[in-house]
């Protein structure tokens, strides 16, 4: 076949075509359960829900947007530290700001990626650090 060989697909083409697919599956199943009509019946009913829909939608694309650029030019290991990390703060400011509780065992699970974290910033920064030293003793 005619293949480019040595083309490197660009982030967004991965996430453009890994959403057209799980549009075209949400698209077959929803048809296959017959909940096609039943959705579009609850919009003409909820006129306000198709406003929702779009910020969500909007919100959802420029999130994963983030994580497609992340991903391309990082490695996955640093998205997933972001990740993480963006949950967490997402936890603690829900329980600060709209006064949410956490159990002992939620607080420990906290704590565990919180530690987690910090011994990954430690790690890079101490790989770095000795990479620099291995530098000046060339």
């Amino acid at each position: 076949g005619m293949e480019n060989v040595g083309v490197k697909p660009k982030p967004y083409d991965f996430m453009f075509w890994t959403n057209l697919y799980m549009m075209l599956v949400a698209i077959v199943v929803a048809f296959f359960l017959d909940e096609i009509s039943t959705g579009f019946a609850y919009c003409l009913l909820n006129p306000l829900i198709l406003r929702l829909i779009v910020k969500f939608s909007l919100c959802s694309a420029l999130g994963q947007s983030f994580i497609f650029y992340t991903v391309a030019h990082f490695d996955p290991l640093v998205c997933s530290t972001v990740t993480t990390t963006r949950k967490i703060f997402s936890v603690i400011l829900s329980i600060f700001i709209k006064g949410h509780q956490l159990s002992a065992q939620g607080w420990f699970g906290v704590m565990l990626a919180c530690g987690g974290i910090l011994s990954e910033i430690q790690s890079k920064f101490s790989k770095s650090k000795e990479f620099k030293i291995k530098q000046n003793n060339i």
